[in-house]
């Protein structure tokens, strides 16, 4: 109700804690509402009861305004949310802290140096004909280069029909959250760039659209990525992995100290943990253990899932060094983590975040809609780390 509200100080909760779930329940998106349609706005306010310069309170405004921006990066529709608005979002960003952002795009992404990013070129290509929609890797990095080196990567498929292997209706509805990846890392960025944690940063995002035309990749088509390896095409839409599979592969040509990917990567993930629970694959069994702690504390679940070789023999292929998705989606998010694994080069510390990144229907501070899963946790564990 409308009103005026402060902390009461007998709660068991701290007022940081309880400012983050008022802003979290309080956002809403409403731009393609008329005036007499829209929401939101209650006029109920929060006062917090410490000043405002109280790093706890700071604190809980940066993860709010971090998820805000994840949230309305994912809630817009495709046709706004393109590969080139990703792009401009992300120099926004850029712009903000000080970053240093360079894009590479269309043909270009077969020409750059070191092998380019075939993958993403291939998976992106089909929509190339308007400027606007053509494939684009975005590197953005920030930060001392003495400190930690991490890379993020995001998966920015701003719609995906599945490609030639199309969705059925149902499927293919809400794909304009597959982007939630490139989301769901700029707004881990802006909290790392935000609150100054002492690393060198870089984040890669691959923003395409996983379109149908005469020029799209196909089945049984045979993708060399970025670092030589050859991959054979079982299905098109299992496109996220070769898009950020170059990216990780460009990344590991640096020896990042620490590799995180977020991507929305498997239906699998989903039906194995449910669309609130965020799976992680960790190469180091402590980083997993901590991730799993720090999102219970924090109340952004997440659940390791395992890496589990033997399951290598389900991407065997007979004419390339592997395929893209096993035949028949047994232990879907298991084979796409030992897809990726493939990538990551020397990094002895890497975590891959498959996420649903949308909320089916509305709870207490999670409205319906785009929702970023494991970006809180994920920030604790860097921020215990190189704070």
């Amino acid at each position: 109700p409308k009103g005026i509200y402060q902390v009461d100080n007998t709660t068991s909760f701290s007022a940081a804690d309880l400012t983050l779930a008022w802003a979290l329940g309080s956002y809403s998106f409403s731009v393609f509402k008329s005036k007499s349609k829209k929401t939101g706005a209650t006029g109920a306010q929060l006062v917090h009861p410490t000043s405002p310069a109280d790093p706890a309170r700071d604190r809980a405004m940066s993860l709010a305004s971090a998820t805000y921006l994840v949230r309305d990066l994912v809630n817009f529709p495709a046709d706004d949310m393109g590969p080139e608005a990703i792009e401009i979002r992300s120099q926004a960003v850029a712009a903000r802290f000080g970053a240093k952002i360079n894009v590479i795009h269309g043909n270009a992404l077969l020409e750059a140096t070191n092998g380019g990013f075939p993958q993403v070129h291939a998976v992106g290509r089909a929509a190339a004909p308007w400027e606007s929609r053509a494939p684009r890797v975005i590197d953005l990095r920030w930060g001392d280069e003495d400190d930690p080196h991490i890379v993020l990567v995001g998966k920015g498929v701003c719609f995906d029909t599945g490609g030639l292997d199309i969705k059925p209706a149902a499927g293919m509805r809400n794909m304009k959250k597959d982007m939630a990846g490139s989301a769901q890392v700029l707004g881990l960025a802006t909290m790392i760039m935000r609150n100054k944690l002492r690393v060198n940063l870089r984040v890669m995002i691959a923003a395409v659209e996983n379109s149908i035309a005469g020029n799209a990749f196909r089945p049984g088509d045979v993708l060399t990525a970025r670092n030589g390896l050859t991959v054979e095409i079982e299905n098109t839409d299992a496109e996220g992995r070769l898009v950020i599979s170059d990216l990780m592969a460009a990344a590991a040509e640096e020896h990042p100290d620490m590799m995180i990917d977020c991507a929305t990567l498997t239906g699998a993930q989903r039906v194995a943990l449910g669309a609130e629970i965020a799976g992680i694959f960790c190469n180091r069994k402590e980083t997993a253990n901590r991730l799993m702690d720090l999102g219970e504390q924090v109340s952004d679940p997440v659940w390791e899932l395992p890496i589990f070789k033997p399951y290598e023999k389900l991407l065997r292929s007979s004419i390339a060094d592997m395929k893209n998705c096993s035949t028949g989606g047994l232990g879907g998010a298991i084979t796409a983590a030992l897809f990726l694994e493939k990538f990551i080069g020397q990094c002895d510390d890497w975590v891959h975040v498959d996420f649903m990144g949308y909320n089916n229907s509305s709870q207490p501070g999670r409205p319906e809609g785009g929702e970023a899963h494991g970006m809180r946790a994920l920030y604790t564990l860097l921020e215990e780390r190189f704070r």
